[in-house]
């Protein structure tokens, strides 16, 4: 019952811990999409390109450290929605 009582209890800290980390993602989210809209209405034309330009360079870097990693391909499906959504927004 003891070991019963110590999973359960690990299992408690696990899912804590991943509730706290899924959180914090999530407030990062919605601030940087704040940012966001608040930045891109006040670029120009030129600014725009030159941001998608270092956006899409960005991008090609995380990916390339990400390409030993085993990740879901719903985290691929969300990074390329989201990288496109946002170029799509600079153009």
């Amino acid at each position: 019952m003891n070991q019963a009582n110590d999973a359960i209890e690990q299992m408690g800290k696990i899912v804590t811990t991943n509730t706290k980390t899924v959180s914090l993602l999530g407030a990062q989210s919605m601030v940087l999409g704040k940012f966001f809209d608040a930045v891109l209405p006040h670029l120009t034309t030129k600014q725009r390109a030159e941001t998608a330009e270092t956006f899409r360079q960005g991008i090609k870097e995380a990916r390339s450290l990400m390409d030993d990693l085993k990740l879901p391909v719903e985290y691929h499906t969300a990074m390329l929605d989201l990288t496109n959504a946002i170029l799509a927004t600079l153009d």
